[in-house]
């Protein structure tokens, strides 16, 4: 598989990844919690709760991977800016987006109305979107460390010094 592929496989995988982790958290654990509530039995939300953890963990998982083997600068800063606003969107929306004691937003309204409706509209119990954003800020760092070490090896390489091994990488 070309590296281009690599990359652009990773990035259509990271947007499918946050669509299904969306609807999962917010539609199916919604359906879950409200038919607990009316039926008073719980044991639907333990089990969706620990189907929905795993499948968080391995949508990680797989997008950690996913970016590793791309070792591509675009697909690095791809996910650490969009895993960057993942992780920070709370705080941006509570601290910039909202009214508090009556003094309007700082963010002008267009712009605090947007990123509230981004995040209700991809917050659920699981919180697997603050998750998943998590981990691909730090597979897109990972993702970029690879990309500047093979750069300099292949660059070391193409000048003819090429450095000498090191016993302590594989």
């Amino acid at each position: 598989m070309s590296r281009t592929n690599k990359s652009l496989s990773a990035l259509a995988v990271a947007a499918i990844v946050l669509v299904i982790a969306t609807w999962f958290d917010v539609s199916i654990m919604s359906d879950v919690r409200r038919h607990a509530a009316a039926a008073f039995d719980i044991s639907g939300v333990t089990t969706m709760t620990a189907i929905g953890s795993l499948l968080i963990t391995g949508f990680v998982l797989l997008m950690g991977t996913l970016a590793w083997r791309a070792a591509s600068a675009t697909v690095g800063l791809a996910y650490i800016v969009v895993g960057g606003f993942l992780v920070a969107l709370p705080w941006l929306v509570w601290t910039f987006a909202t009214q508090v004691n009556d003094a309007p937003p700082v963010l002008p309204e267009p712009l605090a109305s947007a990123l509230a409706n981004i995040y209700f509209s991809t917050t659920g119990s699981l919180n697997a979107v603050g998750t998943i954003g998590a981990g691909m800020l730090i597979a897109g760092i990972a993702a970029l460390a690879r990309w500047s070490r093979w750069r300099s090896v292949a660059m070391n390489a193409a000048a003819g010094r090429i450095p000498a091994a090191d016993p302590t990488l594989p």
